[in-house]
């Protein structure tokens, strides 16, 4: 409701430009997340392929590229900014009938570049391709299509945190083999200018995906002049030389099917630069990889607030006693709910790590009917705020100290109520009201004067 007062009160919402509206502004806004490389960036030094696609693009309709910058953690919520129309297009997203259907109201373009593999080793390794994977493990990215890929076949394989973390294991020598997204690993390449590696291209039609420019499904004239300017400028070559500029494997210049070895002597060297590695096995239960987690994996069928819908049950099913029945859940799944076992792509750490991030995320709390707003404040403060801030909010190891919060007023009951993208602070919009929120920043304050 707070929604609808707020598009009511400022005029309507916004829309998507049309082809003609773009033509007549010379201006197109495009969606694109502005810390990661290669694909896109904030910084004009290295903008990413797909940002520099995107300025061709808009040049070819006779407009200039401006860009709105959105984390992609989650595709819902990045999409979010498409479908209300505060962008008109957003770059880098797959094109295939899947995708399409779980988003019915986008349309896709004719794919720009082909997202492929690469088995990344050590020059000595003598990997040929994906078969020789059988002989030792491989680094892959958590729940990326590589560690699916590698799950299906039934081959030995060690889960990261992400992509660089994954690369790094192979540096280390603490993974014989990593098998990685092609731009992502030769942009590290780059980027760290390695030199002992080969990067050896995955033919397999299951590890390439086709990438695409979404847009709003209404205007087909913007659909048919996306199309002919992609297509001008792969036939151009202007595409793939932008490719190759962010480190992404080519051969004679061209993207190809073909499975080559290709040494990364011959990539240019740049600044160094610590890739961190992703934290060993045993590790403690972090909720901030739990967020992550439950953003790329969970939210889809319990909804971005866990509090599920129809067959789905809520997460806050399981209180703080309910810990191991929830890992179990989670990794042997349950045939009668429809929830598949997750133990082969989830360690017992990262279940608990979901479990963490869950029990912030979706808390139940006890307040007594009616309560005035001062003691439900210290009630949601001693039941949920404590668990990570301490009971007088002065900080722990996990979260910051509430009681130095140097913000405004405002900017602290925003965070409490939106939580906080990246970090394990969970956005509680849905659990309480602002009017709560601005009594907990004065209970907080009261517990920072002296006693």
């Amino acid at each position: 409701m707070l929604l609808v007062a707020g598009l009511v009160g400022s005029g309507e919402a916004r829309q998507a430009k049309t082809l003609a509206e773009i033509k007549t502004s010379k201006s197109i806004t495009v969606c694109a997340d502005p810390d990661n490389l290669p694909f896109s960036s904030r910084d004009p030094g290295a903008p990413g392929y797909d940002v520099e696609v995107m300025r061709l693009v808009a040049a070819e309709l006779g407009a200039e590229a401006e860009f709105k910058w959105v984390a992609t953690v989650s595709a819902r919520r990045a999409l979010a900014n498409l479908t209300e129309g505060e962008c008109d297009l957003f770059p880098g997203l797959p094109v295939s009938p899947g995708f399409a259907e779980e988003y019915p109201r986008l349309a896709f373009s004719r794919a720009y570049y082909t997202m492929r593999h690469v088995i990344v080793a050590r020059a000595e390794a003598s990997i040929g391709g994906v078969t020789d994977l059988r002989g030792g493990t491989t680094a892959v990215e958590a729940l990326s299509p590589a560690d699916l890929f590698l799950l299906g076949k039934g081959y030995p394989r060690r889960a990261y945190r992400t992509q660089e973390a994954a690369f790094a294991a192979v540096r280390s020598g603490e993974a014989r083999t990593a098998l990685l997204w092609a731009p992502k690993a030769g942009w590290l390449v780059q980027r760290l200018g390695v030199s002992d590696l080969a990067m050896i291209r995955v033919a397999d039609a299951d590890l390439a995906v086709d990438f695409g420019v979404a847009f709003l499904r209404k205007d087909q004239a913007l659909a048919a002049a996306l199309d002919q300017a992609i297509a001008r400028l792969r036939a151009n070559g202007t595409i793939a030389s932008t490719l190759g500029r962010y480190g992404v494997p080519l051969v004679d210049g061209r993207e190809s099917t073909r499975r080559t070895i290709i040494p990364v002597a011959w990539l240019p060297r740049r600044a160094r630069r610590v890739v961190q590695l992703a934290q060993a096995p045993g590790a403690t239960p972090d909720p901030i990889e739990g967020r992550f987690l439950f953003e790329s994996n969970c939210e889809q069928c319990h909804g971005i607030d866990g509090r599920g819908g129809g067959a789905v049950p809520p997460l806050r099913a399981y209180p703080l006693g309910g810990e191991e029945r929830f890992v179990r859940a989670v990794l042997e799944g349950r045939n009668s709910r429809g929830m598949p076992p997750w133990g082969g792509l989830l360690t017992d750490v990262q279940a608990r790590s979901i479990f963490a991030y869950v029990h912030a995320l979706v808390p139940v709390i006890e307040t007594a009917p009616n309560a005035p707003l001062e003691e439900q404040a210290r009630q949601v403060f001693g039941q949920i705020c404590a668990t990570c801030h301490g009971r007088e909010g002065g900080g722990t190891r996990i979260a910051p100290s509430l009681q130095a919060f140097k913000g405004t007023d405002e900017q602290f009951i925003g965070t409490v109520l939106d939580g906080r993208q990246g970090t394990a602070m969970a956005p509680y919009r849905s659990v309480f009201s602002p009017e709560v929120a601005r009594k907990i920043r004065e209970y907080v304050r009261a517990l920072a004067r002296p006693h």
